[in-house]
């Protein structure tokens, strides 16, 4: 295994890659992509508690603007589809102690999305986040370690107009852990599918895609199979691409 400092900067090299590709590809601001890479290959982080150990690893991305192209049925009908724009703001922390040994490498992870229309009646906006579930901590409600959860009020206003629409915590939708590299899977292939082709027809990006799939998404799915022991030569039920459409 190569050493952290190694690691840090390669990791911080697959981040400046995938910002060349969108730069190209979408022309989005990708200054908090660079950032995040700074910061990834020079400081180590620390955990919610405080905690830190030399081999972890990590990086925040704030408020990455990323355009939206799947409004053909947005609602409130008054939203322009022009005027539909996706933030992004993420954090996630890791051990790479781990990262070739087909386990779990978050520590944290939060990757949370704000998408935000605009129509004659002000703005309107859809939420949703990615994130890891503490066990340590108490919770009435089912928590997968790993879920996707649907929000709102994304600056917590107080006096946040919810209309006639009920929000509530539940359900927490089991969701694989994602970090930047597949997190661009997952934005582009809901919200600019266009997009996602153009991205993966890049070769590099291509075969780093892969690989981040590899050490995140496989021992994550590789996992809920073991749960009935049932090896890969014995699954018949549809395709893995179907199951999940960002999948290579």
């Amino acid at each position: 295994m190569m050493k952290i400092e190694q690691f840090r900067q390669a990791r911080a090299d697959d981040l400046r890659n995938a910002a060349r590709v969108l730069e190209k590809e979408l022309g989005v601001n990708t200054s908090p992509i660079y950032i995040a890479a700074e910061a990834l290959k020079n400081e180590t982080p620390k955990l919610k508690d405080g905690t830190t150990n030399g081999n972890f690893w990590g990086y925040e991305i704030s408020d990455l603007i990323i355009p939206v192209d799947t409004v053909k049925h947005v609602r409130p009908k008054g939203v322009d589809g022009g005027k539909v724009e996706l933030s992004l703001n993420m954090k996630l922390i890791a051990d790479y102690t781990v990262w070739d040994n087909l386990n779990d490498p978050m520590l944290e992870l939060n990757f949370n999305v704000s998408v935000r229309g605009l129509s004659s009646s002000g703005s309107h906006y859809f939420c949703l986040h990615i994130d890891r579930h503490d066990l340590s901590l108490h919770a009435d409600e089912p928590h997968p370690v790993y879920h996707l959860q649907y929000t709102t009020n994304p600056k917590r206003d107080e006096g946040f107009d919810y209309g006639h629409t009920l929000f509530l915590d539940t359900p927490r939708i089991i969701h694989h852990p994602v970090d930047f590299i597949l997190g661009i899977g997952f934005l582009t292939t809901n919200f600019f599918p266009l997009a996602f082709d153009q991205i993966m027809d890049d070769g590099y990006f291509l075969s780093l895609y892969k690989r981040y799939q590899e050490k995140i998404m496989q021992p994550y799915f590789q996992t809920l199979a073991s749960h009935w022991n049932y090896s890969a030569q014995n699954v018949i039920w549809k395709t893995s691409t179907s199951l999940c459409p960002s999948l290579l």
